[in-house]
């Protein structure tokens, strides 16, 4: 007979062989975890092998991570015990939660039973011949034990069970918040024509760019990259916008080179290409470099000339340097361009990148079960979910706090706002790294705990997330900028529930819309940095989407101008294109669309007589908000 410790054991390397089949590696809370869940389960021998088949194959379907934490493999067995244990009456709207729906409480014995093995996933095979599971079959059998305990417990057909599965949703569990330090980095390989997984090079220092004692101990936040990691940026940044020009129609060489086809598309030649062939136009790619003397040049992936811009027509945009722009113009014996038309690489909507690759995960969140149709669908049934955009929070300015106080009392009275998203800066001067600064810092953050903790049913269900400004620590005037420290913030994080401290930039996942939030005052850095100034009578702010949008990127600055990180500037790409921008700056409130994007601009919430923005994600519009003056 074997003792505890031996089945432990054996148990042990039955977790380890399965997991590492499928390529999986257990941390060893996530072992010791799962080795009690488990236990708890009375899992039988005979079935243990099919179990953890189940476990590993939902943990690949919603994670995607090689490596296991104990975090990810409980949200992985609670999401799969959502999807096998359902209560079948009709859900209403929860009077304590405005964002969750709740079932009536005559609900039956056998559906308030404590779930068993077989509901958590965790109890034999549902395959008879005890075949192994293809990954993209899991969401399949996950559904097919949905409907065989819905049948055999309470005999409810299949369109019943759709309505109530649509009904029964929390929608604040369809809200993540990924930070910029937390994104997955892709780097395009020529060779396979896709996206392959890089993980940002070895530092050639150990200081992290934010140390607290609640910080990882192996942190990837760091401001210090190795040096090749400044030209595998530039490189980066090139090759991704290439691949997308080469995939547009009008680059796309025809099928047929006979006739008049040849003329039917653009066509793009490389620098290394122009020589001997002076006096000819050509159509170019590349970077906008300068040279010693003042001078600008062309660069791409191979070689670099020399720009000649004094007769250049913009064609929209406005264009600095270390920005990526196509070029017309003529080859001289000089070995220079003489620049004739200037403009932005074609754009490409959200859902042509998707077509092409729908595999790749670019943002990072958690995986949902439900399909992007579904979410769609739970999105646009929630037509009152409403997000609350402010920017400039002054919280050392009483005018501040007094203007939040009416805000909050009239979301508390009417449909509350699913999150409010709080831009800094929260300190109208630049933080000085001294004692006293430090706590007037920390008590302008408690003073706003306590007033959000006044109205108990926002501090409770609504997300407050905060974004730093240019005046809050710690960034360094660095992008992307981290999180505030938790020192600094301690009170919030205690009174208000759903409070989450991001970067700068940051990125929302609500249902299948991603939000792109940027604090920055980019209008104007833009405008003082142009080398080519904006053409015709047009709208700045429409020029300045344009140049974001087209250039895939949320900071196209020289680096001599707005310092990024160069092993986390893949945080700063806009590819695909977000469903929203939001581009929080000290410019004048606007909001339009772009490319199926809504962009829109908050405006300051102190200089433009305290206005913000409301968002709409069910119907993919915003208004402009402002508290009514007292009539005389």
């Amino acid at each position: 007979m074997s003792t505890p410790k031996a089945r432990m054991m054996a148990v042990r390397r039955q977790i380890v062989r399965t997991f590492k089949k499928h390529q999986l590696t257990l941390q060893v809370d996530a072992m010791e975890y799962l080795e009690d869940t488990l236990e708890q389960q009375m899992v039988p021998p005979e079935d243990m092998n099919d179990t953890l088949e189940n476990i590993a194959l939902g943990y690949v379907a919603r994670e995607g991570l090689n490596l296991v934490n104990r975090a990810r493999l409980e949200n992985v067995l609670e999401s799969m015990q959502k999807w096998t244990h359902h209560l079948h009456e009709k859900p209403t709207r929860n009077t304590l939660d405005p964002h969750k729906s709740q079932h009536t409480l005559t609900q039956s014995p056998q559906k308030q039973r404590r779930p068993s093995s077989s509901d958590l996933g965790l109890g034999h095979d549902l395959d008879s011949d005890g075949d192994r599971m293809r990954l993209d079959s899991m969401r399949d059998r996950i559904q097919e034990m949905e409907e065989d305990h819905y049948n055999d417990d309470m005999g409810v057909d299949q369109e019943q069970q759709d309505e109530e599965e649509e009904d029964d949703v929390d929608i604040t569990e369809l809200l993540h918040v990924v930070d910029a330090f937390d994104m997955p980095r892709w780097a395009w390989a020529s060779d396979v024509k896709t996206f392959t997984r890089s993980d940002p090079g070895t530092t050639t220092s150990s200081t992290p760019y934010e140390v607290h004692p609640n910080a990882p101990a192996a942190s990837t936040n760091q401001v210090i990259a190795a040096a090749e990691e400044k030209t595998a940026m530039f490189r980066a940044r090139y090759q991704l916008l290439l691949q997308r020009i080469m995939r547009n129609e009008c680059f796309a060489p025809p099928v047929f080179t006979g006739g008049m086809e040849q003329d039917r598309y653009l066509k793009l030649t490389p620098l290394k290409a122009l020589k001997g062939r002076c006096g000819e136009r050509f159509l170019m790619f590349g970077m906008l470099v300068q040279m010693s003397g003042g001078k600008y040049c062309l660069e791409d992936a191979d070689d670099r000339v020399e720009l000649v811009l004094d007769h250049s027509q913009n064609s929209a945009g406005l264009f600095t340097e270390n920005c990526f722009v196509l070029v017309e113009g003529q080859y001289t014996d000089d070995n220079v361009i003489i620049a004739e038309t200037i403009g932005l690489p074609p754009p490409e909507l959200r859902e042509e990148t998707k077509k092409v690759f729908g595999n790749i995960d670019f943002l990072g969140a958690p995986r949902e079960m439900r399909s992007e149709e579904q979410l769609r669908v739970i999105s646009e049934e929630y037509e009152d979910i409403s997000f609350v955009i402010l920017s400039d929070v002054w919280l050392d300015q009483p005018k501040t706090f007094t203007t939040l106080r009416t805000i909050f009392e009239g979301y508390s009275n009417s449909i509350l706002p699913l999150a409010f998203i709080l831009c800094g800066s929260f300190k109208s001067q630049p933080f000085l790294y001294n004692g006293l600064e430090s706590g007037q810092y920390r008590d302008g953050f408690t003073a706003l705990a306590e007033l959000i903790a006044e109205f108990p049913t926002m501090a409770t269900f609504s997300y407050f997330i905060f974004v730093p400004g240019p005046n809050d620590p710690w960034g360094a005037s660095i992008l992307p900028r981290p999180k505030i420290p938790d020192f600094y913030t301690a009170k919030v994080r205690q009174l208000v529930k759903r409070s989450i401290f991001a970067s700068n930039p940051c990125r929302i996942k609500y249902c299948d819309q991603e939000i792109v939030i940027y604090r920055e005052d980019i209008l104007n850095r833009l405008l003082r940095n142009c080398i080519v100034p904006p053409c015709g009578d047009v709208v700045i702010q429409k020029q300045l989407v344009r140049t974001i949008i087209d250039g895939a990127h949320l900071c196209p600055l020289p680096l001599t101008t707005r310092q990024v990180s160069w092993s986390h500037d893949h945080a700063l790409r806009l590819y695909p294109v977000p469903d929203a921008l939001i581009l929080a700056d000290k410019f004048e409130a606007y909001n339009f669309k772009y490319q199926a994007c809504h962009c829109m601009n908050p405006g300051s919430f102190p200089t433009s007589d305290y206005s913000w923005m409301v968002y709409y994600p069910a119907s993919r519009r915003s208004d402009i908000c402002q508290i009514p003056k007292p009539t005389r």
